[in-house]
């Protein structure tokens, strides 16, 4: 489960740095892409028991499981641009490295 949580961690990593991308547009390929790999993050870390993530509460499991719902969605449904490049480009890097450190450790 944590490995497959680290694997989407690191493909939008590895995905944003490839295509250096700077900024995101609406509804343009990159962006529909990165949504789909935070969703799949969201589903990998509902996996995880309640007890792991009480042990390991350095990582924001809460922000993954929801989705970062309350940082990116504003009225309407409408997602902040701003706020998934910033979560996709600088809070998913952070994370795959705590992860990264609790599968070493393992």
């Amino acid at each position: 489960m944590i490995e497959d949580l680290y694997y989407y961690c690191r493909e939008l990593e590895a995905f944003i740095h490839k295509n250096q991308i700077q900024e995101l547009q609406m509804e343009s390929m990159d962006t529909l892409f990165i949504e789909n790999l935070l969703t799949e993050i969201q589903k990998e870390s509902q996996k995880i028991p309640e007890h792991y993530k009480r042990i390991h509460s350095q990582i924001p499991w809460q922000d993954m499981d929801s989705f970062w719902q309350d940082k990116l969605t504003r009225a309407y449904e409408y997602v902040d641009l701003k706020m998934l490049y910033a979560i996709a480009a600088h809070t998913v890097p952070k994370i795959a490295a705590e992860l990264h450190i609790l599968i070493k450790r393992n």
